[in-house]
């Protein structure tokens, strides 16, 4: 099986979850549903067209965490559209008319608190069962050329990028030492060591043209960014090594 592998980092990441709503929290990991969008980016692929594009008929995607996962939250200023605010204009002063916030004051934004993860940094393994479309990918990421710019969840998250390997990779057979994200659907054995953490997460796992949740599922990984010794099926070995191994979560 042909896998991409491609490094993808920033200064922050939001990945929100779905059932959060004033008080935005972000999953540990970016989900596939996310991971389609920044690789559709690299790729000039429309938000119409790329979820049958990347669907997981077509489609593999894995995670690995780079960094230990790391939360924090900011508070982030809204513009207030509410109630026609910043919709009607003075051309007297050249302003919005900014509508009052019940005290006399001008009500020009609304702040939040999110949740965002600092220092994201993760290794992205694909498979496409177009050989065409992974040599436009990996051709991309090797010179570092994207016809969108990639963000990791909201616009304000740009994200980096940089080409790791393009091999051909074999199954893992057993037990080994997994780096990536693992669907608990597709564990059959872990064993846990000294300093091994587990989280488990429930995430989309694909989202339709019409944004709609399709798919989701729940899965395992160390956010400390280190390996756990199990046995998955679907499994690949990691090139270069003999004892460990990445799988796909979408």
């Amino acid at each position: 099986m042909r896998v991409i592998s491609f490094k993808l980092w920033g200064d922050f990441a939001h990945f929100r979850r779905h059932y959060t709503t004033s008080s935005p929290l972000t999953h540990s990991i970016p989900p596939p549903s996310a991971l389609r969008g920044i690789i559709a980016a690299i790729l000039g692929l429309g938000r119409e067209e790329y979820p049958q594009i990347l669907s997981p008929e077509n489609a593999k995607i894995g995670v690995r965490l780079l960094n230990p996962v790391k939360k924090i939250r900011l508070g982030v200023n809204y513009m207030d559209t509410k109630d026609g605010s910043w919709v009607q204009i003075d051309f007297k002063k050249f302003r919005p008319v900014v509508k009052s916030d019940g005290h006399g004051n001008p009500r020009l934004h609304t702040q939040i608190r999110m949740e965002f993860i600092k220092d994201p940094a993760y290794e992205i393994f694909f498979h496409h069962k177009d050989d065409a479309l992974s040599d436009d990918l990996s051709s991309r990421l090797k010179e570092h050329r994207s016809v969108y710019t990639p963000y990791l969840g909201i616009s304000e998250c740009i994200a980096n990028f940089e080409f790791q390997w393009d091999e051909d990779v074999e199954p893992a057979n057993g037990l080994s030492h997994l780096v990536s994200a693992v669907l608990v659907s597709d564990l059959k054995e872990f064993k846990l060591q000294d300093d091994t953490g587990i989280v488990k997460e429930r995430i989309p796992l694909f989202i339709n043209s019409e944004r709609v949740r399709i798919e989701s599922g729940e899965i395992l990984f160390n956010p400390y960014a280190k390996p756990i010794l199990a046995n998955v099926d679907g499994a690949m070995i990691y090139p270069g090594t003999e004892d460990s191994a990445f799988s796909f979560i979408g």
